[in-house]
């Protein structure tokens, strides 16, 4: 009994004399029991100096709920960071249904080429004449001219040139105008646009075969005038044939808007330098004629051009 009571005040003489060494113990055998309870294994670290308890390392899931209080999160400084925004929506405006319009564009080409042919059918001396009219200049009887089929059919083969130039016109204009910024309603009413392009052509037309047989008749005679304006005439219809394909695929293809064009130029260039010698051919006997030649090709080869794409300008811009 003597030895029993004895004990514990030796352990409270030692805890007194050596307070880190029972805190050690109590913390180990606080570990232990924990460990015990959790089953893990503290593992000693290196060795320290004397006096100081080694730590403990115990497995990540004995840590996370005992050892880490809610607060010790450090705050993020403020006036930092990344802010993310969604991207702004596009909304697509509704663009009117002009499926009617442009199907009327083509119905009337459809229309004029579909007479063509009926005309055309059975008579291929009806091109031969045309293509002879473009380049002669010699006074000769030909049927073709005393006809009123023939030359009906040179009068719509005509009419086909200006609806198709119609369209190489609106084709023209929308690639010169990127966007469609100075003319939003070119593209917004493509099919109204294509009918006053159409009707601009028309007039181009009748407004150059007046004006000349206008001027052949006034500085020649009215025989070497009608022999220039036949040549306009047959140089105009032929190309009305090559047009009308390249107007379809202007159309339908947009995306080969640029090098269409060019093929009509390419052709419109052709077809004008062949009218030209012809009518050099015809007007120039003399040396002083070069000043006619000259005027005549600035007031009747070049200003009727710009006229016509200003006049089509101004008339889509009303709409």
């Amino acid at each position: 009994m003597m030895q029993t009571d004895s004990i514990p005040h030796q352990v409270a003489d030692s805890a007194h004399s050596h307070p880190a060494s029972v805190v050690h113990v109590q913390g180990a055998a606080s570990v232990k029991g924990d460990s015990a309870r959790q089953g893990v294994r503290p593992v000693p670290s290196a060795p320290k100096a004397p006096g100081v308890a080694p730590p403990f390392v115990a497995h990540a899931d004995s840590v996370a709920a005992d050892s880490v209080a809610a607060d010790t999160v450090a705050a993020a400084p403020k006036g930092f960071g990344i802010c993310l925004t969604a991207p702004p929506t596009l909304v697509a405006q509704p663009r009117a249904d002009d499926s009617l319009g442009m199907s009327c564009v083509v119905g009337v080409l459809a229309l004029l080429f579909c007479i063509i042919g009926l005309r055309f059918r059975n008579n291929g001396k009806y091109i031969t004449a045309m293509l002879r009219n473009m380049v002669e200049v010699r006074l000769r009887g030909n049927v073709f001219d005393e006809t009123v089929s023939e030359t009906s059919f040179l009068v719509l083969l005509n009419l086909l040139w200006s609806c198709s130039g119609g369209i190489v016109l609106w084709a023209v204009l929308g690639y010169t105008l990127p966007g469609g910024a100075d003319l939003p309603r070119l593209h917004a009413y493509p099919s109204a646009t294509i009918g006053i392009c159409m009707g601009v052509g028309v007039a181009y037309t009748c407004i150059m075969a007046l004006a000349y047989v206008t001027v052949g008749t006034v500085f020649y005679d009215g025989v070497h005038g009608r022999m220039w304006l036949k040549g306009f005439a047959a140089g105009t219809g032929l190309l009305g044939l090559i047009w009308l394909p390249l107007s379809l695929l202007l159309l339908f293809y947009p995306q080969w808007t640029e090098i269409l064009l060019y093929i009509a130029l390419a052709t419109f260039i052709l077809a004008k330098i062949v009218f030209i010698w012809k009518g050099f051919r015809i007007f120039f006997t003399q040396i002083s004629s070069w000043v006619l030649f000259l005027y005549y090709l600035c007031s009747l080869e070049i200003v009727p051009l710009i006229l016509t794409y200003l006049a089509a300008l101004q008339l889509c811009s009303l709409l």
